[in-house]
């Protein structure tokens, strides 16, 4: 997986995430599309260091897709953006940075603040009041979504014949 090669080159990591950037846009397989959004949660929420310098590249075609038509898409997309703004660790602070920087239009970026405060703030603060239900941080390992996006991630390519693996 993208977040476990440390040996991955800035040019190398860059043109992974355009091609998921890329893939995300409306015209593309909704499978391919919400399945790069998953990998995009998951690397954002392993290894953040890897995606949040590149929130210019990737945060414009989440957040177009936070209000996709297809369920599934606008769930991963939802997912993906409160991860690669941090949402639930930071709260506001990485988007905030984000936007006072960011070279939008503006109405794009009046229309990202106000789904920001309006539903990423309320899908963060449920997440934070799950993860201290569960007991603290990673009390009790990956909830069952960010469980089921790894193991969906580490099923592409393989055929499921419905048998376990080892580290199963």
């Amino acid at each position: 997986m993208l977040a476990e090669h440390k040996d991955l080159s800035p040019d190398a990591l860059r043109s992974i995430l355009e091609a998921l950037a890329g893939a995300i846009q409306p015209g593309n397989p909704v499978d391919t599309r919400r399945l790069s959004l998953v990998v995009i949660r998951t690397v954002s929420r392993n290894r953040n260091e890897l995606t949040s310098p590149h929130l210019s590249l990737l945060a414009p075609p989440v957040f177009a897709s936070v209000r996709d038509q297809v369920i599934p898409v606008k769930l991963a997309a939802e997912a993906a953006f409160l991860a690669i703004f941090s949402v639930v660790e930071s709260e506001n602070a990485v988007f905030d940075n984000y936007i006072s920087t960011a070279e939008l239009n503006p109405t794009t970026k009046r229309s990202m603040q106000d789904y920001f405060k309006r539903v990423a703030m309320r899908l963060g603060n449920q997440a934070r009041e799950r993860k201290e239900a569960e007991g603290g941080q990673g009390a009790l390992g990956l909830s069952n979504d960010e469980r089921e996006d790894e193991r969906e991630i580490w099923s592409v390519g393989k055929v499921d014949l419905g048998e376990s693996t080892f580290d199963e």
